[in-house]
């Protein structure tokens, strides 16, 4: 809380009052991002590479005969590693990834997704991150409580210091922002026996600096 002269060196009844004001919201993923990784090894990187690409078409055919849009899959850059085998580093064998995602908007279908992922191929680097379809429209319900969190905060402490103030502030800060406080859950813990293939819980926090004008009583 902050009380100060409207103007500096000037003596007035009126001064201000600044609350921060916080608004929270928990809600359930209605996206999910399924992060799948095809990795194989060989004694050529070339080998190694020809037999990630087969199972690659694989696991997208797979994918896309299930009913997903092309436009919801995506790979990434290979990643080629060179694996020494023994004490005297003589056996070399390469080592490639290729990594996968894909966007689902039904997620009831994402425990048969993965499922179908494994049976074709998907071995490694397997995630889920449970998103938001429209992360801003929850945002600005965080920011309304966050609102309504100053005001009762400047109420009260205008209460318990007898006086008056504005419920309009003269000045808003928006301390938070919309790219930075929401936070998505994500899972790693899958493997065989698909354990938590749910939903995720999305948090979401707002914050505001809001400051009124104050009158004495």
């Amino acid at each position: 809380m902050q009380f100060r002269n409207g103007k500096m060196y000037i003596p007035t009844d009126k001064g201000s009052l600044s609350v921060n004001g916080v608004g929270y919201l928990e809600v359930e993923s209605d996206l999910i991002r399924l992060n799948l990784g095809i990795t194989s090894n060989s004694d050529s990187a070339e080998k190694a590479k020809d037999k990630n690409l087969e199972i690659l078409e694989r696991l997208i055919s797979s994918l896309i005969d299930y009913g997903i849009p092309e436009k919801d899959i995506n790979t990434k850059d290979i990643l080629v590693n060179r694996n020494y085998i023994g004490c005297d580093n003589q056996n070399l064998s390469f080592v490639v990834t290729n990594l996968v995602t894909v966007m689902i908007h039904n997620i009831s279908n994402l425990r048969d997704i993965y499922s179908l992922a494994i049976e074709n191929g998907a071995n490694d680097n397997i995630s889920v991150d449970f998103l938001l379809s429209n992360p801003g429209y929850y945002y600005s319900k965080a920011l309304k409580k966050a609102s309504k969190d100053a005001l009762n905060k400047a109420s009260l402490l205008a209460s318990s210091f007898n006086v008056r103030f504005n419920p309009a502030p003269f000045k808003i800060i928006e301390k938070s922002s919309s790219l930075y406080s929401i936070a998505y859950s994500s899972s790693k813990s899958f493997g065989a026996s698909q354990q938590d293939l749910s939903s995720g819980i999305v948090k979401i926090t707002a914050e505001i600096e809001a400051i009124f004008t104050t009158i004495l009583c």
